[in-house]
């Protein structure tokens, strides 16, 4: 009987359920996160539904001609790609994250999203050594009130949270990288103005030779005060990619669990983390090392083989 109603928003029909007239009007009803809709009767402060409502299909986009089709390719083609260096692009997916973390904590409250924030900023704290206990505090705070303020709070907490890991990027060994390559070229400097000081004393009697050589020599001191190491460290630095440090002074989880495989036996994830906390007083849960083993695996620094039921990982030999 409803298939023959006018479903009009609006329209004024008489009620299949209970035969009294309404109004016809589509009402969004919320369960378990999720949004449905259904065509209903108002009769005043009450209702009566009828069925689900269906969105109207969008129309589809004319097809592209051939030659249309060629000039889309070219110019997707065409379009620069760009390339971040790795450790970024990592810290940058945990802040997207642990923002997603936090946006569904705020759309639905719920202990269940409260529990997923918390095992994400378990991994952002362990990974990259990054402080989350005000995020957690704010959260917990927004759980209790839902208030306006709480949620504001929890906005700061979760800006902070990501202030953080980017301020947590290498730049030190990066310094050290520049101050490296810096070094020989300021010692070469040195040494050349030292020549040149020496050969203007052979020299003397030729004038001519030492107002040239007099000029040079003013050019290389003031090239000499501009030749600084840790100013050229600080400019090299920006120029040289993270993956030019070596890893071994990668800090952290990862150095830990190299190091306990570097006697090339073959270990499961349980007895890595149970190395960790006996040798390393490193308290880690197993995910967070089945998850670290993997990811030196992705990378060619471990290697893993199944036994069985049971994952054993070794370190890569040569």
């Amino acid at each position: 009987m409803a298939r023959a109603l006018e479903l009009r928003e609006g329209a004024r029909v008489v009620c299949p359920k209970c035969g009294r007239e309404g109004g016809v009007a589509v009402d969004a009803f919320r369960a378990k996160g999720k949004e449905y809709k259904y065509w209903v009767v108002r009769h005043g402060t009450k209702r009566c539904i009828l069925k689900r409502f269906e969105e109207p299909r969008k129309a589809q986009p004319p097809a592209l001609s051939l030659p249309q089709e060629r000039e889309e390719k070219r110019a997707e083609e065409a379009r620069p790609v760009e390339t971040f260096p790795r450790e970024l692009q990592r810290r940058a997916w945990y802040i997207v994250k642990i923002s997603s973390s936090v946006g569904a904590l705020k759309e639905n409250p719920s202990a269940e999203n409260l529990q997923r924030l918390k095992n994400t900023a378990a991994q952002v704290e362990e990974r990259l050594g990054v402080a989350v206990g005000e995020l957690l505090e704010a959260a917990e705070r927004f759980l209790e009130s839902k208030s306006d303020v709480a949620k504001m709070r929890l906005n700061e907490a979760a800006t902070l949270v990501a202030c953080r890991i980017l301020s947590s990027l290498p730049v030190e060994e990066k310094r050290e990288k520049g101050r490296e390559v810096a070094a020989p070229l300021v010692a070469a400097t040195a040494s050349l103005e030292q020549r040149v000081s020496a050969l203007e004393g052979k020299l003397d009697s030729f004038a001519a030779s030492v107002k040239e050589l007099s000029s040079l020599k003013e050019g290389l001191n003031a090239l000499a005060e501009k030749l600084n190491v840790e100013q050229l460290a600080e400019e090299i630095a920006k120029r040289i990619p993270l993956t030019a440090i070596p890893r071994s002074k990668v800090k952290g989880l990862r150095k830990m669990i190299l190091e306990i495989l570097s006697d090339g036996r073959e270990r499961k994830s349980i007895e890595v983390q149970r190395e960790l906390e006996k040798r390393f007083g490193a308290s880690v849960s197993e995910s967070s090392v089945a998850g670290r083993l993997s990811e030196l695996a992705r990378e060619g620094l471990v290697v893993k083989e199944k036994k069985g039921k049971e994952w054993y990982w070794r370190a890569r030999s040569g």
